[in-house]
């Protein structure tokens, strides 16, 4: 079954802890299943709830990426302050908080599940998602969210259940975007190894964006995985053991 509960497991090793950072207008379910991995595989995790994502409500509140970031930064923190190795794994949104954090702190190693730079676009939009965004977006505080991007239908099922959330909001999703682009000019600041995993068949973040990041960013070390049976949520989605299977080996190369 999935939560979404903030969880901290613990692990005799002392040199290793990993922040697992979800989406936005998500949750900690999202990793839920990848942080159990990585606990039985010797790894401190913690998942954490953003502000404006903590609460169990049908419509998503208004927040911004300061608050979600100063979060992000008062957890890796207080791991810091035991762990001597601490490695941050985002998905979707919260791959920028990740890359934002990784420009500021000695992070150990960067993970970045779907990253979101861009709004998927479909062939019936007139015009990029962004665009309306900050035109008709401005006159709505948020829209309905019916379904999951998850192509395994029991995980969608569970997730659904999990989820705080009935509909995205929009001021928040114009916050992600300012994060957006503030990251962009933080890429060549970055230069730990760097795993990204990417699904062709997302739905929500346009695939270029993990090219993007993997061309731009300095790291010496980086990697970029496409998967082609999955949705958005990967960590949870029909390729999730090969996700599992890719981020340990990242984290500890034969």
């Amino acid at each position: 079954m999935l939560t979404n509960t903030p969880f901290l497991l613990t692990s005799s090793d002392r040199e290793r802890a990993c922040l697992l950072l979800h989406g936005l207008g998500g949750g900690v379910y999202e990793m839920q299943l990848l942080g159990q991995h990585l606990w039985e595989s010797g790894f401190t995790v913690q998942g954490i709830l953003y502000p404006g994502h903590d609460q169990p409500c049908e419509r998503m509140p208004r927040s911004t990426w300061q608050q979600w970031y100063g979060h992000v930064q008062e957890s890796y923190e207080k791991l810091q302050q035991t762990y001597a190795q601490v490695t941050v794994v985002g998905f979707s949104t919260g791959c920028l908080l990740a890359l934002h954090l990784a420009a500021h702190y000695p992070v150990d190693r960067v993970v970045l599940l779907c990253p979101y730079l861009l709004i998927r676009r479909q062939w019936f939009y007139l015009l990029p998602p962004e665009a309306y965004l900050f035109s008709i977006g401005w006159l709505l505080e948020d829209v309905p969210r019916w379904r999951l991007p998850l192509a395994d239908p029991i995980m969608h099922e569970l997730a659904l259940k999990a989820a705080f959330f009935r509909s995205f909001n929009l001021s928040a999703v114009r916050s992600a975007i300012e994060l957006i682009e503030l990251v962009k000019t933080e890429l060549s600041r970055i230069n730990q190894p760097t795993l990204i995993i990417q699904s062709n068949k997302d739905t929500i973040v346009d695939p270029s964006g993990a090219v993007y990041l993997y061309r731009h960013l300095s790291s010496p070390q980086k990697q970029l995985v496409w998967l082609e049976d999955s949705d958005h949520i990967i960590p949870l989605d029909r390729e999730r053991t090969q996700v599992f299977d890719q981020v340990r080996q990242f984290f500890d190369p034969a």
